[in-house]
């Protein structure tokens, strides 16, 4: 019983420690008095992202509140995280683009084991039968083609062995360019064992992407080091939920993770309900933009519409500026939901932003739907240009 109480006490200091650091914010260097002074700095220097200290020190804090519950120091435990040379460089490229020092914060992380030791102890789980049995279910749903839940069961059977070392490591692949990302666990048992989370480095180009069209480790999203740009793919797992409004008064609810403006022009063409939603702001870590295509039958009602299919998916690209500063760029492409949210030291206020972008339609009725949508929306905000079948706007 004890034992328990203090499983469910981690467990709650997860909840505590995630309502106290969710309002955790970063300030403007040098902020003036001035509620106008500041606001105007805000305007022409935007604020520092969240650096890698505060990332760090929200990690202690979250540690000083399982100390509480759990009556364990583990202020003083670490997770035992080692990087190999590639690896170690890599982190220190993303480090010198973004001010994010991955490799500092991952190797600040507290013992992540503190709660499967307490999940073991309080369920006398046998960790190598359980991770065996896991693995077992895995493989039933791989048959299955349930990606998601075969993550689960390997995600489960991995944690709860107990990992005693983590160490990250690159490894060559049949093209000379690309480095495969892997995980080598050492588990309290003694067996160790190597996973693939999905993460393939070219060195040339500098993409980091999976083998298929899923995003780093299966998550939807490549990251460009060369652009320090993390962006969507085109059959990202969001594209199975479509879009509605709710999730924009969600994400309204979390200032500490998404600010962002958007604009939503919709228009019926070729028998359907279509909405072509733009969005510029902040995005956790990042400035960022994005263009996304919806449709809907024409009876539908309320504000779920369903995300472009292949075949109605469009040629578009887009920019994002801060003044005449280029943030981000997206070249043409064929998509439905083309984004990008580029890392650097500073957030700027989404209205100080201006974002461009460019959407070739399929055929004169549709051109003039899309145009009367931006003509007739009630902010008047976003101008436009047309070149033949191309749309090219500003916001």
């Amino acid at each position: 019983m004890k034992t328990f109480r203090k499983f469910v006490s981690v467990i709650l200091a997860f909840i505590m420690c995630f309502t106290m650091t969710a309002s955790f914010k970063t300030k403007a260097a040098k902020e003036p008095k001035n509620p106008l002074q500041y606001a105007e700095m805000l305007w022409n220097e935007g604020y520092v992202t969240v650096s890698t200290d505060t990332i760090i020190a929200v990690v202690r804090h979250f540690g000083r509140v399982l100390s509480i519950f759990t009556r364990e120091n583990v202020d003083t435990k670490r997770f035992n995280l080692r990087f190999d040379s590639f690896t170690s460089e890599l982190c220190s490229y993303i480090c010198s683009g973004s001010g994010l020092d991955l490799e500092k914060i991952f190797t600040n992380l507290p013992d992540i084991n503190i709660p499967a030791n307490l999940a073991v102890e309080t369920f006398s789980i046998d960790t190598t039968a359980f991770r065996n049995q896991m693995y077992e279910k895995r493989a039933e749903c791989d048959k299955k083609g349930d990606g998601a839940s075969a993550m689960l069961y390997h995600f489960l059977g991995v944690y709860l062995s107990i990992i005693e070392l983590c160490e990250v490591y690159g490894e060559k692949t049949e093209n000379p360019d690309v480095v495969e990302l892997k995980l080598r666990f050492t588990y309290k048992d003694g067996s160790t064992e190597t996973v693939s989370p999905g993460i393939y480095v070219n060195t040339v180009t500098g993409q980091c992407s999976n083998k298929d069209d899923s995003g780093m480790i299966g998550i939807g999203f490549n990251f460009s080091l060369a652009e320090m740009t993390v962006y969507a793919t085109v059959n990202c797992w969001m594209r199975n939920f479509g879009f509605c409004l709710l999730y924009d008064i969600a994400a309204t609810m979390m200032p500490a993770i998404y600010r962002y403006e958007t604009r939503r022009f919709k228009f019926d063409y070729d028998g359907l309900q279509w909405m072509i939603q733009i969005w510029k702001g902040n995005y956790v870590v990042a400035n960022g933009s994005e263009v996304g295509i919806y449709y809907r039958e024409p009876q539908a009602v309320g504000s779920f519409y369903n995300c472009a299919d292949n075949s109605k998916m469009l040629p578009m690209s887009m920019k994002l500026y801060r003044g005449d500063k280029l943030l981000m760029e997206r070249a043409e492409e064929n998509h439905w939901w083309i984004n990008g949210f580029t890392l650097s030291g500073r957030m700027y206020l989404p209205l100080s932003l201006k974002m461009e972008f460019s959407i070739a339609m399929p055929d004169e009725e549709m051109l003039e739907a899309f145009c009367s949508a931006i003509d007739e929306h009630y902010m008047h905000d976003v101008s436009y240009t047309v070149d033949g079948l191309k749309v090219n706007a500003i916001w």
